[in-house]
């Protein structure tokens, strides 16, 4: 039996579908597309293109589309880039059975705007003298995915895929590079910068889990946590961003106040959540109320 793969994209410009679906052409392995976001085409999609609409935000739209197939493989890629290579989904499943290794993600080559770009694209922490492979676009085993619990919820938009890819390295497995290219066109339209300041508090996200003292690390700093099932499609799970999804703001405010690490109400919350440490917290207050106590004196 031919094995399938999905094409999982988060999706707010359905004017580059179909030129992305045009482009993958003719294959031997068997594919769909599952697109999540909000902004729905105005034109009938093939019987293999399924869209959901929901309004949260980017990186909890893949995780939505990848628990909404029941394909072998999954490939997370971007709603307006386009194969510039022929038969590119059998190229991928070639060079991903040639490893004969199961703990791996194929990475397609990267083209902007027709022009091929360096490998440094392909080194995200070249800063920390770092040679590990990032993908650009992730093709992986769908019980992978699983394995290693998918996106975590705290990323807002971006870089997961590559958090992703530092778990697989923490398996023993790696990063590999394909022939197979994609192009973007970074002109009009399609080149605005849809992130702004989320790229950033993302890449900071990313570094605190994988980068100690100026090193990159296999040992990721804090656990996964992975985005659940209940209302995935309504509420954006933790931070939101500007992607709040179909919740009432009021109340995500509050809940976003109560889950930042900074805040005395979120550090007053987070302790109430720990029963097993209130022995901890009572030793501290009489600690606390002790030295007071002699400062007075």
């Amino acid at each position: 039996m031919n094995p399938k793969v999905c094409l999982c994209a988060t999706a707010c410009k359905p004017q580059y579908w179909m030129p992305l679906y045009n482009s993958i052409g003719r294959n031997d392995i068997e594919f769909e597309l599952v697109f999540v976001g909000p902004n729905p085409p105005g034109y009938e999609l093939p019987k293999n293109f399924r869209f959901i609409k929901t309004d949260v935000k980017p990186a909890q739209c893949f995780e939505i589309a990848t628990r909404n197939t029941s394909a072998d493989f999954i490939l997370h890629i971007a709603d307006d880039f386009e194969f510039a290579t022929p038969n590119p989904l059998d190229k991928l499943y070639d060079t991903y059975k040639s490893f004969n290794q199961e703990n791996i993600i194929v990475t397609t080559k990267y083209m902007q705007n027709n022009v091929v770009l360096p490998i440094s694209v392909y080194q995200f922490f070249s800063q920390y003298n770092s040679d590990l492979v990032i993908p650009i676009n992730s093709f992986m085993s769908k019980e992978l995915y699983r394995e290693i619990k998918g996106i975590d919820r705290n990323f807002e938009a971006i870089f997961w895929e590559i958090d992703i890819a530092m778990r697989v390295y923490a398996l023993g497995g790696k990063v590999v590079i394909s022939d197979v290219y994609v192009n973007e066109d970074k002109t009009g339209e399609a080149g605005r910068d849809f992130w702004g300041r989320t790229a950033l508090k993302d890449r900071v996200l990313l570094e605190s889990f994988w980068v100690s003292n100026g090193k990159v690390h296999l040992n990721r700093k804090n656990p996964v946590e992975p985005f659940v099932d209940l209302n995935i499609l309504k509420y954006s799970q933790g931070p939101r961003g500007r992607w709040r999804g179909n919740g009432i703001e009021l109340f995500e405010k509050i809940e976003d106040n109560l889950n930042s690490q900074w805040s005395i109400p979120g550090r007053i919350y987070r302790a109430i959540k720990r029963p097993r440490m209130y022995f901890n917290y009572a030793k501290r207050i009489a600690l606390s109320i002790k030295k007071m106590v002699l400062r007075q004196k």
